[in-house]
């Protein structure tokens, strides 16, 4: 398996079962597609070839990015110090357009045909649906704060903080393209974050457990973790990373990476 870390202290670094190596400055958040991947920290966003680590341009982007996807023919980076989602040209990296994400939002989901944006938009309590223009369809709002979108299902879920007495625990819902939200899972943890499968099912992470669901709304594992910063899923795997400790492992509890401040990890 090859693997993208952004890592706060060593750079951006490319490993696969030949090599291990620096390729670029630290970097927050990863994208790809095509053989390429984008790297964003510091107020710059990066374009790499896949294969080579090879610096195809370099364009400036908000600081704070927390989360990036590929939409189509662009790339968005969502910022939640700007609270805003930017899209960039994927094959040049100038700025399409931008538009507001709610406060503080904490994640971004694409449709997987390409022509819609799913953005949790944090303490705002909504979660929009954009177009590929960042044009907002329809804003669904949720109990508490909003701390990550997917599609699911023949949906989407919102992974939501949510008061119960003085603490804040983790509520996933179900929600129609119509705007009926079912709450389908609950946990007395905080929520941290939430990552839509290929087979229409989810996986929330929250401090203490990561949970799969499958497109039916029904659990399909349950692993213990101390706190998941980010859920990655790609090439057929799911990677988890530990907040704090930079670790990042599979489901089955296999360490593919460790660094103290990696922030964000990509199989390709």
């Amino acid at each position: 398996m090859g693997l993208w870390v952004a890592d706060g202290d060593r750079g951006l670094m490319r490993l696969d079962r030949a090599e291990r190596r620096r390729v670029g400055p630290p970097g927050e958040s990863l994208c790809a597609r095509g053989g390429r991947v984008w790297c964003a920290g510091a107020g710059m966003c990066r374009c790499y070839a896949e294969r080579t680590g090879e610096t195809l341009y370099g364009m400036a982007a908000p600081t704070g990015v927390c989360a990036m996807c590929v939409l189509g023919d662009s790339v968005c980076a969502l910022s939640s110090d700007a609270d805003s989602v930017t899209a960039f040209s994927a094959e040049t990296g100038e700025i399409r357009c931008c538009a507001p994400a709610g406060v503080f939002p904490r994640g971004l989901c694409p449709h997987p045909g390409g022509g819609a944006l799913l953005v949790a938009g944090g303490a705002s309590g909504e979660m929009l649906l954009l177009n590929a223009s960042l044009e907002k369809l329809k804003a669904y709002r949720l109990p508490g704060t909003v701390c990550g979108a997917c599609f699911f299902g023949r949906g989407m879920a919102a992974l939501c903080a949510v008061e119960r007495g003085e603490t804040l625990c983790a509520r996933l819902y179900a929600v129609s393209f119509r705007g009926a939200a079912e709450e389908i899972y609950g946990l007395p943890m905080l929520p941290n974050c939430l990552c839509g499968l290929p087979d229409g099912g989810c996986v929330m992470g929250c401090c203490g457990e990561a949970v799969g669901l499958k497109a039916n709304k029904k659990a399909a594992f349950r692993q213990p973790f101390s706190c998941p910063l980010r859920l990655r899923a790609a090439r057929g795997r799911m990677l988890l990373c530990e907040a704090g400790e930079g670790v990042f492992s599979l489901p089955s509890g296999r360490r593919v990476y460790s660094g103290e401040n990696a922030l964000d990890a990509l199989p390709v």
